[in-house]
């Protein structure tokens, strides 16, 4: 049974292989229509402003259409999986670099302070830059071969065969975190809410405190991750019983309202797109992930500073859409601009930044100098109080390299992304009983993407790459246990 299945779903996928061979395949009546659904609702937002931008120049609207009839156009090509990290790339570029910027323009309310660094000049500027980006990107994407001969290619097609081994020990160790968690907080509500979540760990110190949030947190992810995957491929009633424990591991230690809303869109997609593999309805996954954008997460942000009882038992209401898209959690593209004024004015960090997200493992005690995230360091040099704003990456291109970062970021992000999307698209198709960590990590790394284009790198690259340690942690073990493995068979070999 579980080959026919693997069998009818690798003869879909073939059937849409052409997509994986770098040839584009369009599908212009979903284009039609996401046009149509975009265009309407930016008017209509536009509209709900109380008053338009006296400075509006119309070829910066020129600019901001041109850029988001290219993503659009990128966007109606047909992932052979139904997602890809491509496909998050565009979307992400859609909404925060063409919809709520040109928002945000017409109506002249940009986020946060210092809005006349936002001339017209700068906006064009930014804009030429941003589509120079997504141009480099895609042809990088479109010429890069999508074997896995490099080193860490094979690392993600390593297959999980010690499957007791495996469970085990991330089953025990997110047992424990989890009694951890439960002793250091009051109350188990406390884990429902992110205004309270924190309060957990107010005695812990910041390195740790990473450590506990992001990779032990994780762990648990990673379980269930595999106990699906390992579902798919062969059915048994132990599998029933760890899926619902490891479930209720992942509920409680990462409960959607509790966690930060770029966690939980990361952690609850890719459990969703692990437990799919396979999205068959065209363009599902796009119509999926902006409804749910649009309705979660301004809603989810009602439980930043407040318990989950209070939240519940007032009046309040969430905010509307409009009144979020001209927020701090839309600022990525007005602080692009911020930070191209900043470079301008004082020089690109040739690196400088790039260095400190590479090294975010390194403690600032041994470290004295080491730099903050992007986003703090423009706030910073703003004069703000407030400095947890965004950078997104290219900015974060800018920052470091000035001009010469954008080619570089675009081709290593094209690269990237095309490696990681082929590898695990290979996963799918080449049907295997054991689990490949590309199958454990992929579908959590569609979310994490989008937190990394966000911004800033610092704090995105460490979240994504703690998130990951569990798994690269097997892959070790792995290797260690077929060396030895081998040592005495070889042993055996000469004794006899």
């Amino acid at each position: 049974m579980k080959s026919y299945i693997a069998e009818g779903i690798k003869k879909l996928l073939v059937s849409n292989s052409r997509c994986a061979r770098n040839t584009q395949v369009y599908d212009f009546k979903a284009l039609l229509v996401i046009i149509a659904i975009i265009n309407s609702y930016t008017v209509y937002l536009t509209f709900l402003s109380p008053k338009l931008n006296p400075e509006l120049h119309w070829i910066a609207i020129v600019t901001f259409l041109i850029n988001g009839s290219f993503f659009l156009i990128q966007l109606a090509t047909i992932s052979p999986l139904g997602f890809s990290l491509r496909e998050i790339y565009y979307l992400f570029m859609v909404i925060f670099m063409f919809v709520a910027p040109l928002i945000q323009y017409i109506s002249g309310q940009f986020p946060w302070w210092d809005t006349h660094l936002l001339t017209n000049e700068r906006i064009i500027y930014t804009n030429t830059l941003i589509l120079l980006f997504a141009v480099l990107f895609e042809l990088t994407y479109t010429k890069t071969k999508g074997h896995a001969r490099t080193f860490v290619g094979k690392i993600f097609q390593k297959e999980i065969k010690h499957h007791r081994l495996y469970i085990s020990w991330m089953l025990i160790v997110s047992a424990l975190y989890f009694v951890y968690v439960f002793r250091k907080a009051s109350s188990i509500v406390l884990l429902f809410s992110r205004g309270t979540y924190g309060k957990v760990f107010t005695e812990v110190s910041q390195p740790v405190m990473l450590i506990l949030d992001i990779t032990l947190a994780g762990i648990s992810v990673n379980l269930l991750a595999y106990v699906i995957a390992t579902a798919k491929k062969r059915s048994s009633s132990s599998n029933r019983t760890l899926l619902a424990l490891s479930s209720l591991l992942v509920i409680l230690l990462n409960f959607p309202t509790g966690r930060a809303r770029f966690w939980t869109g990361a952690v609850y997609l890719g459990i969703f797109l692990a437990w799919k593999r396979v999205i068959k309805t065209k363009n599902a996954f796009k119509i999926i992930f902006i409804t749910s954008f649009i309705i979660l997460f301004p809603l989810l942000n009602l439980f930043r500073t407040q318990a989950i009882n209070v939240v519940l038992g007032s009046n309040i209401k969430p905010p509307t859409f409009l009144e979020t898209i001209t927020t701090g959690d839309f600022d990525a593209y007005s602080m692009l601009v911020r930070t191209i004024a900043i470079v301008h004015e004082k020089g690109p960090t040739n690196g400088r930044q790039l260095l400190g997200n590479l090294l975010f493992f390194v403690p600032r005690s041994m470290w004295q100098n080491k730099p903050v995230g992007s986003g703090h360091e423009i706030a910073q040099r703003l004069g703000w109080s407030f400095t947890n704003v965004a950078c997104p990456l290219v900015g974060e291109a800018y920052i470091n390299f000035g001009i010469f970062g954008i080619p570089l970021f675009a081709i290593v992000l094209g690269y990237v992304t095309k490696k990681l999307d082929s590898v695990y698209y290979g996963s799918v198709v080449h049907f295997s009983c054991n689990v490949r960590a590309i199958e454990l990590l992929y579908p959590f790394y569609i979310g994490f993407l989008f937190f990394i284009l966000r911004g800033d790198l610092l704090s995105s690259l460490s979240y994504t790459i703690g998130f990951s340690i569990p798994v690269f942690t097997e892959v070790l073990l792995e290797s260690i246990l077929s060396s030895k493995l081998l040592g005495r068979s070889a042993i055996t070999e000469i004794q006899h």
